[in-house]
């Protein structure tokens, strides 16, 4: 048998699940031909490649180094497929643009654009709240690209070598109140002035926000109680009712009932960042990739009259926080 690029695909997915029955779930074939397929691999590649006990399947030597090669050879051959489908190739065996992202502006607002440039290969959507996910999967070449939102903070997050980044927007973040809460009506407030607070925090801390947050708390001389930990939709109804107070992008959508204010010298920043793989089919389409997530951001910014304020006041972010 000779080795394919599936054969491939197949190692590289139960080296992720950590097992063969989560592997075949996730390929959507049974266990035993899964395991029947390994076999042969294995045979065709001299050895076996994964020691499988109860705790799930463990790589090998073997397999520690045809993993290493198959995840620097499949993003070459995904592009191969992508760009032919960019360019105008055939419609058989073509494959959507998948497209991955945080919870922002461009998670949804990019899918137009997406389109508009790439009209033969409509994008897929995965959202993602972990940040460390979204760029391992443009790594491995499962997405093709990919919109996170991260919270700057000291020492920086490092990228693969392989993904090449571009900032869209750097922005100050907010502090979500209820409108009952008597700083609702102050621009700017100091995060010292929230010390007494109970605070409601999304539950991924892979954004950076968890340590951006205390640290910047801990500037301000206080440790914040974190109450609740809840997506933004339970945030939101908690901020509403008066039981937390949040944090949120400066691009947060109007909701009744929460009054996003500024807080004074721009303790919290955010950074918008767009990542494709350096051998992808989308490097060659990084300049109009970029302006279109540009122009996206700018216009949720038309859309939030708390930053347009903020931005009338202040021409640039502070150097640091």
């Amino acid at each position: 048998m000779e080795l394919e690029v599936r054969h491939l695909r197949v190692v590289c997915a139960i080296a992720d699940a950590g097992s063969i029955t989560k592997a075949a779930a996730g390929l959507g074939m049974s266990q035993p031909t899964l395991s029947a397929q390994l076999r042969r691999i294995e045979r065709a590649l001299g050895g076996p490649l994964f020691v499988r006990s109860r705790h799930g399947a463990a790589t090998t030597a073997l397999g520690e180094f045809v993993l290493a090669k198959a995840r620097s050879v499949l993003p070459s051959i995904d592009a191969i497929q992508v760009g032919s489908a960019l360019h105008g190739g055939s419609g058989a065996g073509r494959r959507p643009l998948r497209y991955v992202a945080t919870p922002g502006p461009l998670m949804v607002g990019l899918l137009d654009e997406l389109q508009r440039l790439f009209p033969d290969s409509g994008p897929t959507l995965r959202t993602e709240t972990h940040v460390a996910t979204a760029v391992d999967l443009v790594a491995t070449g499962q997405q093709d690209l990919a919109a996170v939102v991260e919270y700057l903070r000291d020492p920086a997050s490092v990228l693969p070598p392989d993904v090449l980044a571009h900032t869209v927007a750097t922005e100050p973040a907010f502090v979500l109140l209820p409108g009952t809460h008597p700083l609702a009506g102050r621009r700017p407030v100091a995060l010292a002035a929230l010390a007494d607070a109970e605070w409601v925090l999304p539950p991924s801390q892979a954004t950076g926000l968890f340590e951006a947050f205390t640290a910047a708390c801990a500037d301000a001389g206080f440790t914040a109680a974190i109450r609740h930990e809840a997506e933004a939709s339970a945030a939101r109804e908690l901020i509403a009712q008066g039981r937390a107070v949040g944090l949120g992008q400066a691009t947060f959508r109007s909701t009744p009932g929460i009054v996003p204010v500024p807080l004074a010298g721009s303790p919290l920043r955010i950074r918008h960042l767009l990542l494709w793989h350096r051998h992808g089919a989308l490097a060659a389409h990084a300049p109009a990739l970029t302006a279109r997530a540009e122009r996206v951001h700018a216009e949720a910014v038309q859309r939030s009259p708390h930053y347009l304020a903020w931005l009338a006041e202040h021409t640039a972010l502070p150097d640091r926080p």
